[in-house]
């Protein structure tokens, strides 16, 4: 991965970009989060600091998954009626192919993007325990959950642009075993596909 140093807009700390790919990064001294715009960072909403609750995950860290190295890029918190989640960004070292690693409650899924969902769907209209279509996925999407969220803050690197206090709904839904979550961020809406997995799987 070929990385890039900017200075932090706020504090003029360092921040490391990793990827390519990235369009928000947060700073480890301030917290504060910025977007890439060409080549320079703008600062975009309040400074925010993430509280750390003690996950053995960290921004940095490298670890394997069913044989495969990967590196801890960054993490956005979303907070809902129920609490909060944390999603952390990863990247696969072999291929540079990006991936979520979800942490709800002690719980952990591997969740990779499959697509983008319709502009049409409506939280209002997804009710749980109803099975309907999501984007191009070949089958009926049973849904387990849904809530209204928003953006807790964030850490690291992110793929898209985000700011502390931005709306985050989402639904969740069980296709074939597998997990399926639609989240929508005001510049990304997304649909994911998971599996959940034992820490073990890590290594740790």
């Amino acid at each position: 991965m070929l990385s890039q140093s900017f200075e932090c807009p706020s504090c003029g700390g360092s921040i490391v970009k990793k990827t390519p790919g990235a369009r928000t990064l947060v700073c480890s001294y301030c917290g504060q989060t910025s977007h890439l715009n060409a080549n320079s960072l703008e600062a975009a909403g309040e400074k925010h600091m993430l509280i750390d609750y003690g996950s053995v995950l960290q921004i940095g860290d490298v670890h394997t998954f069913d044989g495969r190295e990967f590196m801890v890029l960054g993490r956005i918190r979303i907070d809902y009626e129920d609490g909060f989640w944390d999603e952390w960004y990863i990247n696969f070292t072999d291929n540079n192919d990006p991936a979520w690693i979800q942490e709800d409650d002690g719980s952990f899924t591997l969740f990779s993007k499959i697509g983008e969902p319709d502009q049409n769907i409506d939280l209002n209209q997804v009710t749980v325990g109803q099975s309907m279509r999501v984007g191009m996925l070949p089958d009926y999407v049973f849904i387990t959950s849904k809530a209204k969220a928003q953006v807790n803050g964030g850490e690291g690197e992110l793929p898209f642009k985000v700011i502390p206090g931005d709306p985050a709904d989402f639904f969740d839904g069980i296709l074939d075993g597998k997990v399926i979550s639609v989240e929508t961020l005001p510049d990304d809406s997304a649909i994911f596909m998971g599996r959940p997995f034992e820490l073990a799987s890590l290594g740790i």
